[in-house]
């Protein structure tokens, strides 16, 4: 299975003639993203850097809504969170989307702004790849909400997004920091935004992995 970072909170997954994409952007966010075919398009929430399906060539399907489901060989279901630490009352609420997919339980946690607690990791389940936001600046989880998510949750492997990069835009997310704000020495950087997840084992130790690279 290879994992493509696109930029943002923007991810595909390619595995079995099948691709999966969550959460294409506008190109006004800063970064370029090229029209590629999906099957399989997930939107956590109707934001413009997190919901541009047109970025999506060809047939796909639009999954949208927490309800369980399949498509194909993937399994997908949705926990619903606050964008805000106001409760949603700032920014409404965010999809949460879990799927399983060739043997790894997947989590991108979207634009979540609120901590971690008992009741979403209950129905979060076991995780053996998780996306987390870092960029914190009110819009998500900050970097230090971002390391206790990734602990308690315990993922094989964590990749953090929606952080600030010399293309953003910054009239759009001024107060979104950078990956150096996240990452230390914890951190592998692979300066690519490629990964073969072939040799993640469900149960792992964790290890995160920042796939940022000049987009």
């Amino acid at each position: 299975m290879q994992l493509t970072y696109n930029a943002h909170s923007c991810f595909a997954l390619r595995h079995d003639d099948q691709t999966l994409v969550i959460d294409p952007y506008d190109q006004t966010v800063g970064y370029k993203l090229a029209s590629r075919p999906a099957q399989v398009t997930l939107v956590s929430h109707d934001h413009f850097d997190h919901n541009c399906t047109r970025a999506v060539s060809g047939r796909t399907s639009v999954v949208r809504s927490g309800a369980p489901r399949h498509e194909g060989e993937i399994y997908i279901r949705g926990v619903m969170a606050d964008h805000d630490a106001e409760g949603g009352a700032l920014y409404g609420k965010v999809t949460l989307f879990c799927w399983s997919w060739g043997g790894l339980r997947f989590c991108h946690l979207s634009d979540l702004g609120q901590r971690m607690n008992k009741e979403l990791l209950a129905e979060i389940g076991p995780v053996d790849v998780l996306f987390v936001p870092t960029g914190g600046g009110g819009y998500t989880l900050g970097p230090a909400e971002a390391w206790e998510a990734i602990g308690l949750l315990k993922p094989a492997l964590a990749i953090p997004m929606h952080y600030r990069t010399p293309f953003l835009n910054r009239a759009l997310f001024p107060e979104l920091q950078p990956l150096e704000a996240f990452a230390d020495k914890r951190v592998e950087r692979l300066g690519g935004p490629e990964l073969d997840l072939k040799d993640v084992t469900p149960g792992a130790a964790t290890r995160v992995v920042s796939l940022a690279h000049f987009f």
